[in-house]
């Protein structure tokens, strides 16, 4: 199933985009490609896939629908919920839940517990931008952990079809400019590359640049959740928790999903 993307030759798929208006307009927390009783590991244990999935993302979805019961975003696909909240800063509640549901759905989905390796092509795909797969990591990793408070560490594609970092906080969605909470929104370029020599500000050479133009936006391909909540239950509240959480998602990810998304028909 696919929603709409920002700019219409791009696509990408996530079962939230998909509108449940048959659905007695509620809605609907899907499934998962793997149970949560067996967690999806080395990432996550069981108890920690429940508090992401069964908890967060329920509670999310089940507030969104009381938010939105009797409006005319009752009648809108989550995507479109999403999107038309987004414009309004008087709708920031039914936003959040939104957006946060939508980031939290594309983590997990990225997800698998069978080992897999980059495609040749999404190998030359990402050294192209940060000059090796090595690289990509390490800056990915540098980015995250430089997120002081929860928020969302992404891989994204920008409107020159660029491979980029982009860190956003709470909520924030790469999807929209004014929604993507950036610490860094009031920084100057040159401020922002200040920032990237210091291995602790979650920014870097390979960043999203500091401003964007009005009514550009980013296309997501891989993300992680650095709320407490996503790696508290398995590997405390220490730096060195969170660097081996860092490291486990790697070894977690589900490539060929995140291939899909680059490769996408239609090209760059």
């Amino acid at each position: 199933m696919l929603r709409s993307a920002l700019r219409l030759h791009k696509t990408i798929a996530s079962p939230l985009a998909s509108s449940y208006r048959a659905v007695a307009r509620l809605h609907l927390v899907p499934g998962l490609p793997y149970t949560v009783e067996a967690g999806v590991t080395p990432l996550l244990s069981p108890s920690a896939l429940k508090i992401i999935y069964s908890d967060h993302q329920t509670g999310l979805v089940n507030r969104l629908n009381e938010l939105i019961a009797g409006t005319p975003y009752e009648e809108k696909a989550f995507y479109e919920v999403l999107m038309d909240s987004a414009r309004s800063l008087n709708e920031a509640q039914i936003f959040n839940n939104a957006s946060q549901a939508w980031n939290n759905d594309f983590f997990l989905r990225s997800l698998s517990s069978t080992p897999s390796s980059m495609s040749d092509a999404l190998t030359k795909r990402i050294s192209d931008s940060f000059g090796s797969v090595d690289v990509f990591k390490r800056e990915f990793t540098t980015n995250a952990l430089g997120l002081f408070g929860s928020g969302w560490t992404w891989l994204v594609e920008d409107k020159d079809g660029r491979l980029v970092l982009l860190n956003t906080y709470n909520a924030g969605s790469p999807h929209h400019r004014r929604r993507m909470q950036r610490e860094d929104e009031t920084a100057t370029d040159q401020d922002f590359a200040s920032q990237a020599q210091s291995p602790y500000s979650g920014a870097s050479k390979y960043s999203a640049p500091a401003k964007l133009m009005a009514n550009n936006s980013y296309i997501p391909i891989l993300c992680i959740s650095m709320w407490e909540h996503a790696y508290l239950t398995d590997y405390g509240v220490t730096r060195e928790g969170r660097q081996k959480y860092l490291e486990n998602f790697f070894n977690t990810v589900d490539w060929s999903m995140v291939d899909s998304r680059v490769f996408r028909a239609g090209g760059f």
